[in-house]
């Protein structure tokens, strides 16, 4: 088995594009730099260009932990850069399996299934049991992040592990699709489903440019085929 790829990015509503991608061969990697936060184009390029450095054989969790060294490697030599972090989704097609690694609030769809959610303030809160869904939605720092690839000195990816299936579809995504087309993306890539990788990002770059994106749009989708 192998992967049918295609993968791209917008600037949204943004001036610069703080996003990067990778969609080549087994790999598909999406970084989004944190806003708020220097250099967050330079955070997202170093840690994609770690993850792909270290080939589809390194398993993702290690390659999220050596694309935060090379992040806060890059912050500790240049001032300009000092802070910087970047969210990061890792797939990768390997024995039979799909395997991941996830930092931060970009997502990894699987067909029509969201199985990765925001390493928020609001979301650690409410798994936690000290907010409602209610309280998580209104907290005023509920969307800063609590886990992003160069925030700390270590981190710890969220990582997980399926069974390679023919057929099946892979999306990866930064925010800025989910911002502009809400959280629950299952129906339009449902909708999608029956469109070759390629048309399917087209699609929802456009559909989220559309619905007025006001920030940079990645998407990677990738067919097991």
């Amino acid at each position: 088995m192998r992967m049918h790829v295609a993968g791209a990015s917008v600037l949204g509503g943004r001036t610069n594009n703080q996003d990067s991608f990778h969609a080549e061969g087994q790999l598909l990697v999406v970084a989004d730099g944190v806003g708020g936060a220097p250099a967050g184009e330079v955070a997202s390029r170093l840690a994609v260009d770690a993850v792909v450095a270290a080939g589809p054989l390194v398993d993702p969790g290690t390659a999220a932990r050596l694309a935060n060294k090379a992040v806060r490697a890059r912050a500790a030599e240049d001032p300009n850069t000092t802070g910087m972090a970047t969210t990061l989704e890792i797939a990768v097609l390997a024995d039979g399996h799909v395997l991941g690694a996830h930092v931060g609030d970009s997502v990894t769809f699987v067909e029509s299934e969201r199985i990765t959610w925001p390493h928020s303030l609001a979301a650690e809160l409410l798994a936690a049991g000290h907010l409602t869904p209610e309280q998580a939605e209104r907290h005023p720092k509920g969307a800063a992040l609590v886990r992003a690839v160069g925030l700390d000195t270590e981190i710890e990816p969220e990582t997980w592990s399926r069974p390679a299936v023919l057929g099946e579809r892979y999306v990866l995504c930064t925010d800025g699709l989910t911002d502009a087309l809400g959280e629950d993306l299952g129906p339009i890539l449902a909708d999608l489903r029956a469109t070759d990788p390629e048309t399917c990002t087209s699609t929802l770059v456009k559909l989220a440019c559309d619905a007025g994106a006001h920030d940079n749009v990645t998407v990677v989708v990738a067919d097991i085929v």
